[in-house]
């Protein structure tokens, strides 16, 4: 116990201004990757980097499920952009909360860290994202998924143990700015969605739980987004 506190409590010098540039720099190139992928399907490498914002967004739904009274039952990824979470709610108030944080946790994640990274408390940004993949993996049922989340718990586990003090602050600070940013194309892809006429996804259904129109949950997320990276970038900027 006393060595998990010394983890969360250990500081690493801050990094160059051009480490965090070449970290955001990334995190842009992946956010618009992504969103090119959800609005006119083409498919590039630096897609699959934004599992990252898929995981977070799938855990979201799983934990404000069993914080308000529920339950999961498996949480699934089926690609970089897309995953899935049946869980169980005890209200429809919890049922929309539960749903509603699936967008907003990536961000609020993003901005946590990012505060977090301010204080020069990287080490316990990869040990919370650690444990984050212990939580997702409870529910995990099958191979891909299972292999999807020890992939990245492995990534963030052997950073933290082993690598230099760059290579930390590279991956958390990679993994801050990709959080923030990374629904920016699963709402580009709501949107595009409005468009074609297809409306199956979360923002219908908090319409349908609570009569707010889709359009509105995907502007508030949007919003959740913008004022975010708007608090973060003053804490991630050297």
């Amino acid at each position: 116990m006393a060595s998990a506190f010394a983890v969360l409590n250990e500081t690493v010098p801050a990094p160059g201004w051009a480490l965090v540039a070449t970290t955001a720099l990334f995190a842009a190139a992946v956010s618009a990757t992504s969103f090119a992928l959800m609005t006119t399907g083409r498919r590039l490498l630096l897609n699959r980097v934004n599992v990252l914002g898929t995981l977070f967004h799938e855990g979201g739904h799983a934990l404000v499920s069993i914080l308000t009274g529920g339950g999961v039952f498996r949480i699934e990824i089926t690609g970089a952009e897309s995953g899935s979470t049946r869980h169980w709610n005890p209200s429809p108030f919890a049922g929309v909360l539960a749903t509603a944080a699936g967008y907003a946790m990536p961000p609020l994640a993003g901005l946590g860290a990012a505060a977090l990274l301010h204080r020069g408390l990287v080490p316990a940004v990869l040990a919370l994202t650690a444990v984050a993949m212990l939580f997702i993996l409870l529910f995990t049922r099958d191979v891909i998924t299972g292999l999807v989340v020890v992939t990245v718990g492995a990534v963030v586990f052997c950073a933290l143990r082993w690598a230099p003090d760059w290579v930390k602050n590279g991956v958390a600070y990679a993994e801050a700015w990709l959080l923030l940013t990374s629904e920016v194309g699963g709402l580009g892809a709501l949107v595009a969605n409005r468009v074609r006429g297809f409306q199956g996804d979360d923002a219908s259904s908090l319409a349908e739980r609570t009569g707010v129109p889709g359009g509105v949950w995907i502007v508030a997320w949007f919003v959740l987004i913008g004022w975010a990276v708007w608090c973060a970038f003053p804490m991630l900027w050297p």
